[in-house]
């Protein structure tokens, strides 16, 4: 019984592990984080831009 449940797993859909959502994880942040650092990094300089001036 067990040995038939491995054999469809094989032949059928591969399920995902830990690897691959480790994986997508760390694409997703790699897309996301530098136009992330942008927009905080020029929030920054207009804010001591703002404290500099006035």
């Amino acid at each position: 019984m067990q040995e038939s449940k491995n054999q469809e797993a094989k032949q059928g859909e591969l399920k995902p592990d830990w690897k691959d959502f480790v994986a997508l994880v760390m694409a997703a942040y790699s897309i996301l984080l530098p136009p992330l650092l942008l927009i905080f990094g020029a929030a920054a300089l207009v804010l001591l831009l703002f404290y500099l001036v006035f």
